[in-house]
This record gives structure tokens, C-alpha cells and sequence, in this order.
């Protein structure tokens, strides 16, 4: 197995950072690191002088020359063979790369990657995957076969692709700026094995397009990465640490939690005890939080209705323009012996052209363009609809798009000059004139306000929106009619009296009226026509109590750490009982450890012994003369010893024992506690 790490940065450009190149650090992180193969990947160039140095100064590994191309607002790694014929020409199409990229928001077109780059079989493409910024899935599909692997971010997410056989084969790579002023304990460890025995282009491909010969560790098969530069491991699932108080357990996973970079999910010891009044608000700012978030989810499409009937006419100003045009039409008829060469010319009651609204054609161009943009069903859609019949009506819409503007420009203008013609004539004649009016218009209005007050009155009934389990508990999301108008306030709007308002709740539209005069945001209206209710439950169906929120706040921390790369949770025994961890939490986090790593500090056997882990740390403090040293003996649950990264090793058995049980001594006697009570 070969540690590679073919993403390395030795020259900064204006695409990325600067920083300062030092080969004493290359060749230290090289050595430090055990690598077998890199590759030089700087950002839109390739330095051949400095790759040749470097290739020339690192004779024990594989030096592979590569670039970091922006590709269509993504990345991609192209990596080449370093036999000099392949240099001077990979050269020559680096220096096209770097003509084209002048500032760091420039990138190339996919046509124009390929008139550089050529023949893309001679090259090893590694584009950014689940790695920001992602090449996106439609240039990946157009470069085919040629794209067998992608680069990820995340322990996590190379977990994830290799599970899934849809999946490019993950690489994990260290994106490192060997940079002056680095020292070893920074050293990335971002680094990926191949099972190779000769290195290059073709032979990494070959690697790659088996996933079984690809892996964290130097060892097939074993579901380990290594944390820190000292070649200390961690297991992709579960892993437990032990250790006496004052061992380094806090300190270690303190260093582990920053190798991530803001994207572990760590939960201290006593984090979760809501013994203050700050505590107890928290969880009620939270709950209202939720609250929120739920109620914009029920009321987001009620609350376009809103906005739509909130531009349109009200009754009264529809009713009253109505009046008037039937009082004129009557008025005319009554007045006909009036009746002039100016009042009978047919321009003196002619109506306005109306104009061509673009809201359906607006969504017919979004419909088409989401379906040419679709990528999860793509091949179901071009089966039916092929991709060029879809291009072509895209074309069309658009056309005609463009055709209907025209027409309305036509349309604003002649409509100027009726208008201009109709008020000269109005002041030469004493007929009345008719005034517009468009009927059409009217009974749309009217219809709307009568689906409006549907709606309203639907959206208010009481129903359960949702039930969602989580432990034993229950969050029941459900809606209901506001029971007064102090209720309304629970909406945010403290300032505003609704009094009156309410009043008019049970007629959607005076109340719609009423709560516009009362001063009320119009953005916010919808809102003020449902309460939503977001109730947190434990299992006899109560509102859950103190103790209960903790327990309820460290379940959703451990549901949120999905979003997260590692779980870290330091010694949980320390808030929680026995039978919560054993019941539910230990469910929750051996979930949570099929996805991602997950690390726990513990001296419990519940959380220790009984959720079964796949690996085991065990700290150590030592005092030399030197200072104090922390040790890390680690190994599989089953191994009869634990090991550090010296070779030193510690059973397992004595170890285990004492941390979770207090010795041998103190387990026999509970033993025979418990048999005593059994009996």
C-alpha cells in the first residue's frame, strides 16, 4: 500500500493565498508522514524549474507533476507522468492555463479544457467532489470515463462514498501550502493508500477503479485513519477513551476537535445541565426558534395567496369603479340627443389595449429549465422528452418571451395616444365619456377573494402538522386558531394593537383589511392566521420538565452533529443516568458512528463496555524530567493488549477494568452485591 497525498500547493497564485515556500518543510512533512508518492498541484500553473528541484531532492517517493484547474466555477486536479518526455509538453499546456486565469474569480470553459488538455486518457483527473468548490455533476458527466475518482473534505464523506456503490472511489488529500513557519504537530494527515506496487497514471487508475484497493490506512480493509502526525488512529465508527481524571483525556480530545477545523461537533462535560435561569431561557429561545421554523413551513404557500390578494384591488375599490362605469353607461344612454361629432367619433370610448402578462410563460421557461438541469433524474427525462427538443422549446419560449415585450411596448404607446386623442376630445364635447374599466379583471378579483377566504378559513382548523419521535419523547407540531388578540402577540408584534382586528377574525377579508389599518408589515401578515404550536413531550404525553430538557437537548445535539464531520462527547455519565444512556443515547450515537467517527470520553461501563465499540483509547499522564507527557494506548476491544505509537504496549483486561469497573476487587464484590439482591 502506497500513502499518497496528490494535492500539494509550493507556489501561491491569484486563485489562492500567499504564503512563502520552504523545501525544508516539504521534506520534513515528506519524511514525518511516511509518504510514498505526492504530486504538485499549484492553482491554475505549473512551476517546472521548482518541480524539477523537487523531484531531483525527493529521490526515495514519486514526484507526479499536476495542476489545480478552475474548470466552470469547480475544481479539478490534473495529474501527469514525470518521465520527461510528458513534462515539457504537460508544461507548455500549464502555461495555457496560467494565460488564461488573470484573477481569482477567472476559470476555463469545459471546450477550452479539453482544446488544451487534449487526449484526457494521459492524465489522472481527480475533480472536487464532496470538497468545496465541487466541479459540478454536469461538467463530471460530459468529461465520462475519464472521471473514476473525486476528492473529499472529510473522513465522513470518504466513509459515505465508499459505502455507496453509485459513488465515485474516494480520495483523501491534504490541500496542504507548504509554508514557512509550519511545525510537525500541523502537519495534515489528509492522506490516502493505494494498493499499487509501480506508480503512475495508468496504474493509480487502474487502483481507482476498484475501491476495495483504496483506503485510510495502510491496511485493506481496516477502518482506521490516522488523527495526528504521530501516526496515532482513530476508527471511522465508534471510539471509546478511557483513562484516570487528570490523564489527558480532555486535552486529547481538545486536540483532536481542532484537527477539524470548526466542523467537529463537540459536547463538553456538564454542557447540557440546565441548572440556571440563563439554561432554562436558552431552551425556551430554542423552542421559539422551532416554533418559528415550523410555522414558515405550514404557512409558506399560504403565505404567496397573502401576497398575491394583498395586490389586489379590495372589494370596495372594484365595487366602486364598477358603480361608476354602469352610472356613466346609464348617464350616455340617458344623454344621447347630446350626443356630438366629437362624442360619436370612435375613439372617444375606446378602451385601453390590455396588456400580455408574463407570468405563465415566466413559468414554462423555469419548468423547462428545470428539467434540462435536472442530474438525479436526468435519464428518465430525456427519455421522454430528449434533451434537444427540450433545448428547442427553451428557445421558443424565449422568443416568444421576447415578441410579447415587444407587443406590450406597442401596446404602452398606442394606449398614450388613445389617451391624449380621448382628453381632446372630452374638451370639445359635452357628452359624458365612459369611463375604463376592465370586467375581466372584476370577476378575477372577486374570484380571488372568494378562494382567499377558503383558504384562510382552512389554514386556521386545528390538525397535527407533525409527529416526530425522538427517544422517548415526542415533538408535536400542530396548528389552531388564535384564541385572542393577546394571542396574536405571541407572533412578535408587541407593538401593534389588534383589538379591533381580531374582532373581524372570522371574515378573512375584513380581517385582512383590518390588519393593514392596524399597521401591520405586510410580509408578516400571513402569519397572524394560524397559530402554530411546536410542543416538546415525554413519554406520558407531558410537557417535558427540567431534567427532561437536558436530556432532550443532548439527543438533538447528537442528531445535529450529522451536519458535522466527528462527534465528540466528553464523559455524558457526568449528566445523565444509567438508564438514558443505555436506552437511548447509546442507540442514538451507535447511528450516528455507521456515518461518521465518533469519539467519547467516559469512566462508565454503560456507555464504555456495554455500547460496544470499535476501537479504544486508553490515556496515560507521565512526569519526566523534560515536563508532562500525555500517552495515547490504543487498539481493537478484543486485543488482549493497547499500543502507542512507540510500540509500547499495556493490557487490555487490567486497563479496561480499572477504568470502568474501579479493579477487579471492586467488580467481584458487586457481583456478589447484586446476586445477593437478586436472590
Amino acid at each position: 500500500m502506497k500513502r499518497c497525498d496528490l494535492h500539494i500547493h509550493t507556489v501561491p497564485s491569484v486563485s489562492d493565498r500567499m504564503f512563502t515556500y520552504d523545501k525544508d518543510v516539504l521534506l520534513d512533512y515528506v519524511a514525518k508522514t511516511e509518504l510514498d508518492v505526492i504530486a504538485i498541484t499549484n492553482h491554475n500553473l505549473f512551476d517546472y524549474a521548482q518541480y524539477q528541484e523537487i523531484k531531483d531532492t525527493l529521490t526515495q517517493i514519486v514526484v507526479l507533476p499536476g495542476i489545480e484547474v478552475d474548470l466552470e466555477n469547480g475544481h479539478i486536479l490534473v495529474i501527469a507522468n514525470n518521465d520527461d518526455g510528458t513534462l515539457f509538453d504537460f508544461n507548455s499546456k500549464c502555461e495555457e492555463v496560467k494565460n488564461l486565469i488573470k484573477t481569482k474569480d477567472d476559470d476555463i470553459s469545459y471546450d477550452t479544457f479539453i482544446r488544451i488538455f487534449g487526449d484526457l486518457s494521459k492524465y489522472l483527473l481527480i475533480p472536487h467532489y464532496e470538497k468545496e468548490p465541487k466541479l459540478h455533476k454536469d461538467t463530471i458527466e460530459k468529461l465520462g470515463r475519464n472521471i473514476i475518482a473525486g476528492e473529499v473534505s472529510s473522513v465522513k464523506k470518504f466513509i459515505y462514498m465508499e459505502k455507496e456503490d453509485t459513488e465515485l472511489t474516494p480520495v483523501y488529500f491534504s490541500d496542504f501550502r507548504i509554508e514557512k513557519g509550519v511545525t510537525p504537530d500541523k502537519y495534515p494527515v489528509s492522506h490516502t493508500f493505494f494498493d499499487v506496487d509501480q506508480v503512475n497514471v495508468n496504474t493509480l487508475k487502474l487502483c481507482l477503479i476498484d475501491k476495495t484497493k483504496v483506503s485510510l490506512t495502510s491496511e485493506k480493509g481496516i477502518k482506521l485513519f490516522q488523527i495526528f502526525p504521530n501516526g496515532q488512529m482513530l476508527s471511522t465508527g465508534l471510539n471509546i477513551m478511557f483513562g484516570k481524571r487528570s490523564t489527558g483525556k480532555t486535552h486529547t480530545l481538545n486536540a483532536i476537535a481542532s484537527r477539524f477545523e470548526g466542523k467537529a461537533k463537540y459536547i463538553k462535560q456538564f454542557e447540557l445541565l440546565n441548572t440556571s435561569r440563563s439554561d432554562s431561557e436558552q431552551f425556551e429561545n430554542d423552542l421559539k426558534v422551532r416554533q418559528e421554523n415550523s410555522a414558515e413551513d405550514y404557512l409558506r404557500e399560504f403565505s404567496v395567496i397573502v401576497t398575491d390578494i394583498l395586490k389586489t384591488c379590495s372589494a370596495d375599490e372594484d365595487e366602486m369603479k364598477l358603480q361608476k362605469y354602469l352610472e356613466a353607461v346609464m348617464s350616455s344612454a340617458q344623454q344621447s340627443d347630446v350626443n356630438d361629432v366629437f362624442s360619436k367619433s370612435k375613439l372617444f370610448n375606446e378602451s385601453d389595449f390590455k396588456e400580455l402578462s408574463f407570468d405563465e410563460i415566466k413559468k414554462l421557461i423555469n419548468a423547462t429549465l428545470t428539467l434540462l438541469e435536472s442530474q438525479l433524474y436526468k435519464s428518465l427525462v430525456n427519455k421522454h422528452l430528449p434533451e434537444a427538443s427540450l433545448k428547442s422549446l427553451l428557445k421558443e419560449l424565449i422568443e416568444q418571451c421576447r415578441k410579447d415585450n415587444v407587443a406590450n411596448l406597442y401596446f404602452k404607446e398606442v394606449n398614450n395616444i388613445i389617451k391624449m386623442v380621448k382628453e381632446s376630445l372630452q374638451l370639445k364635447s359635452a357628452a359624458p365619456r365612459i369611463p375604463n374599466i376592465d370586467l375581466y379583471q372584476y370577476f378575477i378579483n372577486k374570484k380571488k377573494r372568494e378562494i382567499f377566504a377558503q383558504v384562510a378559513i382552512a389554514i386556521k382548523k386545528n390538525r397535527t402538522i407533525s409527529t416526530e419521535k425522538a427517544g422517548h419523547f415526542t415533538i408535536s407540531v400542530s396548528a389552531r386558531p388564535f384564541a385572542n388578540a393577546t394571542d396574536l402577540k405571541t407572533v412578535g408584534l408587541k407593538q401593534v394593537s389588534l383589538i379591533n382586528a381580531f374582532a373581524e377574525y372570522g371574515n378573512p377579508i375584513q380581517y385582512l383589511d383590518e390588519l393593514k389599518a392596524a399597521g401591520v408589515e405586510s410580509n408578516r401578515i400571513y402569519k397572524l392566521f394560524a397559530a402554530i404550536d411546536y410542543r416538546i413531550l415525554n413519554s406520558s404525553g407531558l410537557p417535558v420538565s427540567g431534567g427532561e430538557r437536558s436530556e432532550f437537548n443532548f439527543l438533538q445535539k447528537i442528531k445535529d452533529a450529522i451536519l458535522c464531520d466527528i462527534l465528540i462527547i466528553d464523559e455524558p455519565e457526568s449528566s445523565f443516568d444509567n438508564l438514558f444512556l443505555k436506552n437511548e443515547v447509546n442507540k442514538f450515537i451507535k447511528e450516528m458512528a455507521e456515518n461518521m467517527p465518533v469519539i467519547i470520553s467516559t469512566h462508565n461501563n454503560t456507555i464504555g463496555g456495554s455500547i460496544k465499540p470499535d476501537y479504544i483509547l486508553y490515556t496515560e499522564k507521565k512526569i519526566e524530567a523534560d515536563g508532562v507527557h500525555f500517552n495515547i494506548y490504543s487498539g481493537y476491544p478484543t486485543a488482549q493488549t493497547l499500543r502507542d505509537v512507540k510500540g509500547n504496549t499495556i493490557e487490555n483486561y487490567e486497563i479496561t477494568l480499572n477504568s470502568l469497573e474501579a479493579g477487579e476487587q471492586a467488580y467481584s464484590e458487586r457481583k456478589d452485591i447484586y446476586e445477593t439482591l437478586k436472590n
